[in-house]
Order: C-alpha cells, then sequence, then structure tokens
C-alpha cells in the first residue's frame, strides 16, 4: 500500500494510502446513491453495517443543500434529513467487490478543536461529464467524536509537528474502479457506473488519473432548521475551506522506504528506496532538470518499546542525507527498558526534499523486533561453557629442520608412503548419514527470548511448558526468536540444537493451508548451540498468516532426508490481543514462581531433616560414650580391689 502526505490545515495532515492496481483485497460492503436534484451532486455512502469497515455512514455524514450549508444526516431522527428533503433520492448499490482506499486525517497535538461548531472532511473526484461526485462528507463534530476519534498510540512527527489524533474513514479506490471500468468487456455492469448514472449527463465513469479533490470545511455556525414536519434537522454553516489536489499517478510511485536489522551485526539499516533499490539514480535525475534543484533526504528515526500493553516513544532523532546515496545507513538503538520490554518498534519516516521550494515526497517504513535485549545499555556477554582446548591435527608434515633443499624439492612423506599402493591397501572410504532426532515433546519448553531474564540466573527466564507459548505478530516484518530447554526432573537445560544435522522451520497452521518459515542460519542472530532459534516472518507472509482464524503454530526439525518431527506447539496473537500473550507470561510466571516456592520449601524440610538427623547422631555417639566410660570405671575398681597382695604377718620363734 503507497501512502501519500498532504497538508491541508496548520493542524490537519492526511495521508491517503492507495491500494495498488489490480488489487485483490476486496470489500463487498452495501452502497448508497445519493443524487441531489436541487444541487446537481452525486454522493455515496455506505449502510449502519460499515460502521467498523469505511465509517463513511449516514450517522456520520452530511449532505449539502446550497449556499455553503449541509445538513446532518442523522438516522436516528425521524423522519431523517434524507428522507425528508425530496430533492434526494437514494439508490441502493449491493452485490459489488470494490477494492477500497484508506484516508486518514491526522491532527496535530494541541489542537482542541474549539472555535468550531464542526469540521467536514471531503473527498471528491471527476466524473466523465466533468462534475464532481462526492466519496465522503465526514461531519467531525461533538456528535460524532466518538465514534470517529482515534488517539495514537504512536505520535507521527513531521516537519517539527506532532500528530497524535486521527479519523480513519475508507472510500473506493478511483484508480481500481476506473481501471475495471475502462478494461472490462460491458462497462455498464462494473462499480464505476453504477455510482455514474448518465441520467448526468455524458457518460458512465470517472476521468481516467484526474486528480483527487480533499477538502476540510471549517463550520462557524450550527443552526436548526425548520420543517412542517414537526422536526427540525441540524445544519452546519461553512464559514472557510481549505483543498488540496492529489494526483492519482506521479513518478515517485517507486519511492519507498526500509528499516529492518542488519544481517551482518546487531545494528538496524535503513534507507530510502526506488524501485526497490536505492535512490541515487533518482536524486541525480531530479538535480539534473534545474541546476537550482537541491534534492536531499531526510530520515527520522522514532524508538518505541513496548512495557506491558503500552508504547513508550524513547528516542526520535532527524538525520538529513546529502550523499552516498547508494548504500544504507546504520543505527543501533540504545533501549531504555530493554530488561522489561517485550518488543521494541522503530519507525521511520523518509522525506525526499527539495531545498529550492520545500516539495517533499514522504515514505514510511517500519520494523518489530520481539527480542530487544540486546540493544539495552550493556552489551550481553556470552560466558563460555568451558576454556578453550586445543585441537588434535591428523596427517601433519613435520619438519625439524629447515632445509631449504628438501623442502621445496623432494618432500618428505610420513612413513608407509613409499610403499606401493594396491587396491588391496586401500581402505573403503567412510561417509557419514545423519538421522531425524524425534523430540520427546514433553520435555521441550520454549522461553520467548525478549523476555524478563537476569545475566546469570535463567530461574528468572519465562519458559512456557508445551503448548502455553504466546507471541505477538504483526503485518509488517517479523523477527521471532525463541530458546528451547530441555526439561528433565523440573530442571531447565538449553537444548543443544547442533545435536543432530538439521534444520528447523516455523510453521503457521492458516486457513489457507500451512505456511513454513525456516530459521535464519545465522551467527549473528542465532545460538543453536545454546538453544537459540531465529525466524524471519516477511509482511507478506505476515498479512497471510493474520487472516487466518487459525492461530497455532508449530516448531519442526527437518532432516537431511527431509524427514519433518514436531518440537514444540504454541499460538500467535494480534497486536491488538496484548492481553492474551500478558496473561500466558503472567501465568508462566506464577507457576514458575509456585514452582520455586515448593521447591524452597522442600529444601527447607530436606535442610531439617539432615539437622535433625545429625543430632540424633550426636546423642547417639554421647550415649555410647557415656556408657563406656561407666564401664571402664567399673572395671578399673575391680582390678584395684583384686590386685592387692596379701598382708604378711611376722612373728619370733625360739628353740625350746
Amino acid at each position: 500500500m503507497e501512502s501519500r502526505f498532504v497538508s491541508l490545515t496548520p493542524y490537519c495532515l492526511v495521508e491517503y494510502m492507495f491500494e495498488p492496481l489490480g488489487s485483490l483485497n476486496y470489500m463487498t460492503d452495501d452502497v448508497v446513491l445519493l443524487t441531489n436534484t436541487e444541487t446537481g451532486l452525486l454522493q455515496i455512502i455506505n449502510t449502519d453495517a460499515s460502521v467498523t469497515t469505511t465509517r463513511n455512514i449516514q450517522d456520520m455524514s452530511v449532505v449539502s443543500i446550497g449556499n455553503n450549508k449541509f445538513a446532518y444526516a442523522d438516522s436516528e431522527i425521524i423522519p431523517n434529513y434524507i428522507d425528508f428533503d425530496s430533492n434526494i433520492t437514494e439508490t441502493p448499490i449491493t452485490g459489488y467487490n470494490v477494492v477500497y482506499d484508506q484516508v486518514r486525517f491526522h491532527f496535530a497535538t494541541g489542537f482542541d478543536f474549539e472555535g468550531f461548531a464542526g469540521l467536514i472532511l471531503s473527498i471528491k473526484n471527476e466524473m466523465n461529464n466533468t462534475r464532481s461526485h462526492v466519496f465522503s462528507n465526514i461531519l467531525f463534530s461533538p456528535e460524532t467524536t466518538a465514534e470517529l476519534l482515534t488517539f495514537n498510540p504512536k505520535p507521527l512527527f513531521i516537519t517539527n509537528s506532532t500528530y497524535d489524533r486521527y479519523i480513519d474513514i475508507k472510500v473506493p479506490s478511483i484508480k481500481n474502479i476506473n481501471e475495471e471500468y475502462t478494461t472490462s468487456l460491458s462497462p455498464s455492469t462494473t462499480f464505476a457506473a453504477a455510482i455514474t448514472p448518465q441520467t448526468t449527463g455524458g457518460s458512465h465513469g470517472f476521468i481516467t488519473n484526474s486528480p483527487i479533490e480533499i477538502t476540510l470545511s471549517e463550520c462557524g455556525r450550527k443552526e436548526k432548521l425548520d420543517t412542517n414536519v414537526g422536526v427540525k434537522y441540524d445544519v452546519f454553516e461553512v464559514s472557510e475551506s481549505y483543498t488540496s489536489i492529489l494526483s492519482q499517478d506521479n513518478e515517485f510511485n517507486g519511492v519507498g522506504a526500509y528499516v529492518a536489522e542488519s544481517t551482518s551485526g546487531d545494528y538496524l539499516e535503513y534507507y530510502m528506496t526506488f524501485n526497490s533499490g536505492f535512490p541515487e539514480d533518482l536524486i541525480a535525475t531530479l538535480n539534473g532538470r534545474n541546476p537550482s534543484n537541491d534534492w536531499i533526504i531526510v530520515h527520522q528515526l522514532s524508538i518505541f518499546e513496548q512495557v506491558g500493553s503500552g508504547f513508550i516513544n524513547t528516542s526520535r532523532q532527524v538525520i538529513f542525507q546529502e550523499d552516498n546515496y547508494d548504500e544504507p545507513l546504520l543505527f543501533r538503538p540504545i533501549l531504555q527498558n530493554a530488561d522489561l520490554a517485550v518488543s521494541m518498534s522503530v519507525d521511520l519516516i523518509c522525506r525526499l526534499t527539495n531545498r529550492l521550494n520545500g516539495e517533499q515526497i514522504i515514505r514510511e517504513a517500519s520494523f518489530t523486533l520481539l527480542s530487544p535485549k540486546k540493544y539495552g545499555k550493556n552489551l550481553i556477554n556470552i560466558p563460555l561453557a568451558s576454556e578453550p582446548q586445543s585441537q588434535k591435527v591428523y596427517n601433519k608434515l613435520i619438519q625439524k629442520n629447515f632445509e631449504s633443499t628438501k623442502l621445496f624439492i623432494e618432500p618428505t612423506f610420513a612413513p608407509g608412503f613409499e610403499s606401493e599402493i594396491t587396491p588391496e591397501s586401500l581402505e573403503p572410504l567412510k561417509s557419514t548419514e545423519y538421522v531425524p532426532v524425534y523430540f520427546s515433546n514433553n520435555n521441550i519448553s520454549i522461553s520467548n527470548v525478549s523476555k524478563m531474564s537476569k545475566k546469570r540466573d535463567l530461574a528468572d527466564e519465562v519458559i512456557f511448558k508445551p503448548g502455553q507459548l504466546r507471541f505477538i505478530l504483526s503485518p509488517f516484518d517479523n523477527t521471532i526468536k525463541l530458546k528451547v530447554y530441555d526439561v528433565i526432573d523440573q530442571k531447565a537445560t538449553p537444548l543443544d540444537l547442533n545435536s543432530n544435522a538439521a534444520k528447523y522451520n516455523l510453521v503457521f497452521d492458516t486457513d489457507n493451508g500451512k505456511v513454513s518459515i525456516p530459521n535464519a542460519n545465522s551467527d549473528k542472530a542465532e545460538s543453536l548451540a545454546s538453544g537459540v532459534i531465529s525466524f524471519n516472518v516477511s509482511k507478506n507472509e505476515s498479512k497471510n498468516i493474520l487472516s487466518s482464524k487459525n492461530k497455532t503454530v508449530y516448531i519442526t526439525s527437518v532432516a537431511q532426508d527431509d524427514s519433518e518431527s514436531l518440537l514444540y506447539t504454541g499460538q500467535w496473537r494480534k497486536a491488538t490481543e496484548q492481553k492474551d500473550v500478558d496473561a500466558a507470561i503472567s501465568a508462566a510466571k506464577e507457576e514458575a514462581e509456585e514452582r520455586q516456592k515448593l521447591e524452597q520449601k522442600l529444601a527447607d524440610y530436606e535442610a531439617k531433616l539432615a539437622r535433625l538427623e545429625k543430632q540424633n547422631e550426636i546423642e547417639k555417639k554421647k550415649k555410647s560414650r557415656s556408657y563406656f566410660l561407666k564401664k571402664r570405671a567399673v572395671a578399673s575398681v575391680v582390678n584395684r580391689r583384686f590386685s592387692k597382695k596379701p598382708r604378711t604377718i611376722k612373728t619370733n620363734t625360739s628353740n625350746s
């Protein structure tokens, strides 16, 4: 989709997003053609069923009643103004597949809409009879503010102004419906013919490549229109109008913008593109038309960090590029909340600017990364599992002394080379055939690398059990980086994905079949030995996946014989479903915390039991020693009693 910007007023910037010619992005919303015989104007609106798709419905529209006055077509008033005014006839138009363009009216920060009764946002195209056809007349007033105005979580910053609110509407793509009319075998059956009846004079259809007219009308007063049916209708009187002309086709159609992570390092590459290449030829051509031309490129980079469900703009910078248009510019963001951020988004606005007259061509690009931690203030150091070890080298020729004659004339062969080589002496060549490794799915867990994790404590990293992974998939280019764990006995160990010679696929199960994304196979983005694997999902693949109601995603291992086995399964979510991702993260963290508490209690019980056992052992030893001492004391007493010498009685004897 191509975007072009048009400045209407100092407070309003229009972004017109063209669907490419031949687009198949059809809508089947019913249309009502309003024919006003008094003013001679044709206007189209959608039915109330389009309130969330086009927003160009009766309850948000006005119709011209002449004299710079517009009547509010509120359908809740009975009869509503369209039914009341006999000059307006309604013709329902149904059953058409129509391509729609998106038009976004940006409003500057600080603009409070005071001083106006309302604003009318109009888009017109010129028919073959040279009369204008109104594709929308949107009323922006206190009656419609709640349904129309959207606050931009990522404000647009252009030409020193910030635009933080916008109104989105969709109108039929004039390029596509007119192309269908001019190339159809039966033009009268096309949608363009249906909304341009011949009764208005001339032929059906619109003037090819006629400019689109975009108008903002300021209404200074609102009054009540008295009628003979007892109903008063709101009428807005226009005091000032601002109109800009937007070309349907121009030489800048091939201009675009690019920003993405480099494949050569941990930094971003960004530049303006022209026909999918660098813009040096375009700028040389533009400057060559007029010696006074001075075309340069102004790049604006805005960094948004997603903390929880909110986006925080932590950095914005503007870079002027005046040369070297044939190579990308390099940029390495430094995140303020890298430890908490769920994702990082980089918005690029490229302005091709002529410094001679201020003419500008503006293009936008965006890049989202789900693993922004490496862009934190401190670089991540990966500790080695073991010290570097020397390698054994075989078939090495050892030259003890430097002998130039033998070195350069007669090479020295290893022992055995002099013997004659016979077919019997040749050993058969050995070949290694790799076979697929079938993982035990119950043991495999996944960690989204962008989630919270300390430098050395893997216990604080959010690890999802089989089937519990939830991650955001944006409608742009996505880089999904995951870390695979093998969980055995409640202990998570990073799984060595290099253990088999396999590649890995991220497989999305969609309503239209499976979309398979191979892993990045990059040393910069992955560390398979540590279980870290990365997948790059392109914008086109993301749009195909997001259109599916099936949100299941698989990680598979593919062996050299192309046999594919399941490694893990989880689910993706849209950006609007951030609550589901937050809930999954909270559930995984709560489960981990609860398990950690139970493990701590078990460890405490085991420590207490060990202390009791040790105390019992000590008591036993004490009792045993006391008994031994008592026994030895008794034995000592007994020994002393029986070891005494017998007394000798001496007597005097004499011969009688």
